[in-house]
């Protein structure tokens, strides 16, 4: 059995970020380990090497990372070292996640849930550095309590009536139908509180959004919705975690989705059979497909754009309708949503870096 370790003979590992998705992420396990006694530090890499230059000098050789722009960052600023991959996300429709080179570079991957494994082995079976692990902010979701009536006078809303939460995935700035532009189509509707991607948080005034008071922190919203609409975001997920009914929207391309044309020229790992079944998808008939697997990523209401009010209506007239469906993908797009995340990613970190194994930790 793996100890719980307060250990001297602890590795140095460093957290590092350079967007709110990635740092909202890192923060719960960085806590964590802090409470260890770690020798860890949390850095902000920044876009201009001469920023990092105080971080250099103080780095250790081994960081842990939940997005690659700090790691590329910080190798163009010269540091050499391994990384330790924690996801930051629950949305494996996706088609980013695992496709790039640095992914199999890392010494120690995290898997959110068994469908990312699943992922995986579609893409590269042979990898064998990967763990369950699921995701550390999702701690502080299952773990928190919400007064109702105080956060719904905050924004403005009726305590007795439903709160409609939309929190869509990122875009809105690449194109009319995608993101946060898609709130038009709830307006008129009650108690509607908008929740944008960070990427997004510069156009989300015009469409009233919320911007939380913690980096990329909208778990008590997620607590306080009765419905959650959303797209392909983790959101869809993380309100499964809660039972909480979800309305999907239906659209014929999501940024970071196939068949959005791929930005990088180089480093990509999908082999040309796989790419080529990837095609083939009638994204019409299958808008929510997993990328690199034939399942679909449905677990509540979906709809056109245009017929949301209605669907939203229906979604809160029958709360019950999705359970099972939103349980499954719970439990696979999140391992152990039990509050105890970031102990057992602490834990299987520590071995791995004081003895270099890959040791699966259930408890």
């Amino acid at each position: 059995m793996i100890s719980n370790l307060k250990m001297k003979s602890m590795t140095k590992v460093d957290f590092v970020w350079s967007s709110v998705k990635d740092y909202a992420n890192l923060l719960p396990l960085y806590q964590h380990v802090k409470t260890l006694n770690w020798e860890s530090e949390f850095y902000k890499i920044h876009r201009h090497s001469f920023r990092n230059r105080n971080v250099l000098k103080k780095i250790g050789s081994t960081i842990i990372i939940a997005f690659d722009q700090p790691l590329n960052r910080l190798r163009k600023s010269g540091w050499e070292g391994s990384f330790i991959y924690v996801e930051h996300g629950l949305g494996p429709v996706k088609y980013y996640t695992y496709k790039y080179d640095f992914f199999y570079e890392a010494s120690l991957l995290f898997f959110p849930g068994p469908v990312f494994q699943r992922k995986m082995a579609a893409i590269d079976p042979n990898f064998d550095r990967g763990l369950l692990g699921g995701l550390p902010r999702i701690d502080n979701l299952v773990n928190s309590e919400i007064d109702r009536e105080e956060l719904c006078n905050r924004y403005g809303l009726e305590p007795e009536l439903p709160v409609i939460l939309f929190a869509p995935t990122w875009g809105g700035k690449y194109g009319a139908d995608f993101g946060i532009r898609n709130a038009r189509y709830l307006q008129g509707l009650p108690n509607v509180i908008i929740a944008p991607h960070p990427s997004d948080y510069r156009i989300a005034r015009k469409y009233g959004g919320v911007i939380p008071e913690k980096k990329g922190d909208i778990n008590p919203l997620i607590r306080l919705a009765d419905v959650v609409v959303s797209d392909v975001s983790s959101i869809l997920a993380e309100a499964a975690i809660l039972d909480t009914p979800v309305v999907q929207i239906e659209l014929p391309a999501y940024p970071g989705c196939f068949p959005e044309r791929e930005k990088r020229k180089t480093g990509i790992r999908i082999s040309e059979a796989l790419l080529r079944t990837e095609e083939q998808t009638d994204r019409i008939r299958r808008p929510f497909k997993i990328a690199y697997l034939d399942e679909d990523w449905v677990m509540g209401h979906t709809c056109k754009p245009e017929d949301l009010q209605a669907t939203v209506e229906q979604a809160l007239q029958n709360p019950g309708e999705f359970s099972a469906a939103r349980k499954y993908w719970a439990q696979q797009s999140c391992w152990k949503a039990d509050g105890r995340t970031c102990i057992r990613m602490a834990k299987m970190i520590s071995h791995h870096l004081n003895t270099g194994e890959i040791k699966q930790v259930e408890n």
